[in-house]
């Protein structure tokens, strides 16, 4: 697979489990824990998939196969960053609710 289109399956998995996530906020804030809960593993696993395109590119180079370094490919990156650091936060986001739901501290 080329990078370009490695680069456009990276956004396409990121930016959908990033959408999936916030909708995971939704449904804890709406009372609708289990659909949070099934939308936070449904990110999980296309994130996952995101994250194995990347490992691709990382094999390649670590052979000594090189890597076409572009804007989309950076921009595919960030994307897939931001979607994993947004998963740690929505996941604590989700704790915090419920402790606050149950009263505790």
């Amino acid at each position: 697979m080329e990078n370009g289109q490695v680069s456009f399956e990276m956004i396409s998995k990121a930016g959908e489990a990033f959408s999936i996530l916030v909708k995971a906020l939704e449904y804890v804030r709406t009372g609708n824990p289990e659909m949070a809960e099934q939308s936070i593993k449904e990110s999980e696993k296309l994130m996952n998939e995101a994250h194995k395109l990347q490992t691709q590119l990382i094999v390649t180079e670590a052979n000594g196969g090189k890597n076409e370094f572009s804007v989309l490919l950076i921009h595919a990156q960030d994307t897939l960053m931001n979607t994993i650091l947004m998963s740690t936060i929505v996941k604590e986001m989700i704790k915090m609710f419920q402790t606050l739901k149950n009263g505790e501290r």
